[in-house]
């Protein structure tokens, strides 16, 4: 089984001071860690999850 964690903070890029993004962690899916940048907004603490589930499921179609 694949032990898999997660981390997130709130991100601003300086191409992009108005927007706020969140920059997720992701920790032991390969040997490097995956960041993933999104502007979806929430104060649950799952959003990093989440996040990862939706990234994974869209790679599978642009495998596919």
């Amino acid at each position: 089984m694949l032990k898999v964690k997660t981390s997130y903070i709130p991100i601003q890029l300086a191409a992009f001071l108005d927007k706020e993004l969140l920059l997720v962690v992701v920790y032991g899916f390969g040997k490097t860690l995956m960041m993933l940048i999104t502007n979806m907004k929430s104060d649950d603490k799952r959003i990093a999850v989440t996040i990862t589930k939706v990234y994974l499921l869209r790679w599978r179609i642009e495998e596919y």
